[in-house]
């Protein structure tokens, strides 16, 4: 990759808006209230509107549903409000792009984000910043269909041929996706993990020092490249242990895993196309 191809289209990465901004760095004090972090989000109504969806969704909902930031507090807790609070900031700060179905595009994405979720919950790893690892993993993909829409239209529809879309990009841009991605959430102040999880999600044995958030982004899309319906559970967790282990990761629990993820299949697509 030439890196300083990426490196001069950095002015035309988006910026955050200064509210968002504040907003996100609002959310992640440790010393900020749950009163004061319901009077922020609630100070800006598209974000609101976004977190209350997330909040009533298939994966966060319960019977009852929660209509205002208040109780989307009392029902999901801070981290996990900080989580979709972030989520949302990020869906409403890229734009949507010609020739790329976003709702598919946020669906996938937050499915991912959801079987990472998961899978760090079992690996010891931060699940909630990995599931904002996920919400983040293919914005590469939206900036580079944003800087070079010819070429990112070419990619897509090789990949769709079978072509490789990592040689693609490489080739065809000097650089990759997860570059991009990466670049911006480090630009937007996102931790060091997130932004070596989005980098070296396609190859995450490369990582140095070795990135776990990478593995769960890694593991996650090839369970979503690769699910087989036909797969009983037995061998899903042989099949997916030989997987985790080209991975890189040394220890995860096993136990209940094809079934957890056979729940929560299809709750992250329903997610996208409520936010999209």
């Amino acid at each position: 990759m030439d890196s300083s191809a990426l490196l001069s289209r950095v002015d035309e990465l988006p910026r955050l808006p200064k509210a968002i901004s504040e907003l996100l760095e609002a959310v992640n004090s440790d010393n900020i209230s749950t009163k004061e972090v319901s009077a922020k989000v609630a100070q800006d109504p598209l974000i609101s509107a976004r977190v209350l969806r997330l909040a009533n969704s298939a994966h966060f909902g319960r019977s009852r549903e929660v209509g205002s930031i208040d109780e989307a507090v009392v029902r999901l807790g801070m981290q996990t409000l900080r989580t979709l609070v972030i989520a949302s900031a990020v869906i409403g700060a890229v734009p949507k792009v010609e020739g790329i179905d976003i709702a598919k595009f946020w669906g996938e994405t937050f499915e991912k984000a959801l079987y990472a979720q998961e899978l760090a919950k079992r690996s010891g790893v931060a699940p909630d910043e990995v599931f904002t690892c996920g919400i983040l993993h293919k914005i590469g993909d939206l900036l580079i269909a944003t800087i070079e829409p010819e070429l990112s239209h070419q990619i897509i529809a090789a990949v769709e041929a079978g072509g490789s879309q990592q040689e693609l990009e490489t080739k065809l841009l000097g650089f990759d996706s997860p570059s991009v991605g990466a670049l911006l959430a480090k630009s937007w102040k996102f931790t060091p993990d997130l932004v070596a999880g989005i980098e070296y999600q396609r190859v995450p044995t490369k990582a140095t020092p070795e990135s776990k958030f990478a593995s769960m982004m890694f593991l996650a899309d090839i369970i979503f490249q690769y699910w087989d319906d036909d797969r009983d559970h037995e061998s899903f967790t042989c099949w997916f242990a030989t997987q985790a282990n080209d991975a890189g990761v040394i220890r995860m629990d096993m136990d209940g895993l094809a079934d957890k993820l056979e729940d929560l299949r299809g709750k992250g697509i329903e997610m996208g196309k409520q936010l999209a």
